[in-house]
């Protein structure tokens, strides 16, 4: 299919960076939502970005619409709303209806099953997974998430339609998670496992990573996340695959207190002004165990272990390659390496001792 009008549901955040994407590669843009302020909101967040690209003219592309009925002759529809199964399907069944085949449909959920959103329709061949990344004109990773019975044809207009876009596509199985969501749970819940049990500080975390070559510690990343939201894509994995990925009990008191991260300006950091302010104080109450025993080097090392045993078991499970992995976890999540690029290190490292 030629694609040269793309719709995109759902004007927050995700949707109005694929819009300013779309637009800014030369496709016209018919961004959708209930919310009228949303649109607005939207529609000055793109403009800005075309402006610093110095393409404020493909801003004339983005049409703002608050009925979904005005998506009907659009080649392609991705979907970005609320990570809410039973909302998603809901706008997949009316797109469904709205679109005749063979037009591809895509969701761009970051961790809910795609078989579940089709199975809201009756063309469940059309329906993809095509997970950009946030800020999505900036980040170069896209997952495409075929699920069990999408057609051959709509991986390969999606792939190509990535492409177009400038992006890097990596393959992925319909699987919690994905490749970047899932592997990242390992970086995150070790840590949070050893703060509950007073073995590490947050500030020795999140320099260990740091030391090792990441911008960012896992402390300073779900804080700028959302502590709220990183735990609902935990859920999801510990429910879909198993106790591995259970929640941390020290996160959910957190997030129960409302301590989100900066947009609550009290997270695992308190913010003042959007600038770190030192540790929070409320931690001292919720965490067991004496003093941090544990030396950079040996933190670091256990973290990435984690994250490694995580990817091979992704490989022998079919979910994607070692290759994509190693992409996504840079491109998506900005990581200095892959898990597979720093075994090979190591091996390298033991091999000349």
């Amino acid at each position: 299919m030629d694609i040269r009008t793309i719709g995109v549901v759902g004007a927050g955040t995700m949707g109005a960076g694929i819009a300013q994407l779309a637009a800014q590669h030369n496709f016209e843009v018919r961004l959708c939502d209930v919310s009228e302020r949303l649109l607005e909101e939207a529609e000055n967040r793109i403009l800005k970005g075309l402006e610093k690209l110095e393409i404020p003219s493909a801003f004339s592309l983005v049409r703002k619409t608050t009925q979904i009925s005005s998506l009907k002759d659009c080649d392609f529809v991705v979907e970005a709303v609320s990570e809410d199964l039973k909302v998603k399907q809901a706008v997949f069944r009316r797109l469904d209806a709205l679109l005749l085949p063979p037009k591809v449909l895509a969701t761009n959920t970051s961790s809910l099953p795609i078989r579940k959103i089709a199975s809201a329709t009756e063309n469940p061949d059309r329906i993809v997974g095509m997970h950009f990344f946030n800020p999505a004109p900036l980040m170069k990773l896209v997952e495409v998430v075929p699920h069990i019975e999408t057609s051959a044809n709509t991986i390969e207009l999606i792939w190509n339609l990535a492409l177009a876009l400038e992006k890097t596509p990596v393959r992925c199985k319909d699987s919690p998670g994905f490749i970047a969501n899932r592997l990242a749970r390992p970086f995150y819940l070790r840590p949070m496992m050893l703060l509950s049990r007073g073995e590490v500080t947050v500030t020795q975390v999140d320099q260990a990573m740091r030391i090792g070559g990441f911008r960012m510690g896992p402390f300073e990343l779900m804080d700028l996340i959302g502590l709220d939201v990183n735990l609902a894509i935990t859920k999801v994995l510990f429910v879909g695959l198993g106790e591995r990925f259970k929640p941390v009990p020290l996160q959910e008191k957190l997030v129960e207190m409302g301590h989100l991260g900066r947009k609550s300006s009290k997270g695992f950091y308190l913010y003042e002004g959007g600038k770190p302010k030192g540790e929070n104080p409320v931690l001292t109450e919720l965490i067991l165990g004496g003093p941090a025993s544990k030396s950079v080097d040996g933190l670091f090392r256990s973290v990435l272990q984690d994250v490694y045993e995580e990817a091979r078991r992704m490989v022998e499970e079919k979910v994607t390659t070692s290759a994509d992995i190693d992409t996504a976890m840079k491109l998506g999540m900005a990581w200095p390496r892959g898990p597979f690029e720093w075994q090979k290190e190591n091996f390298r490292t033991l091999s000349k001792n």
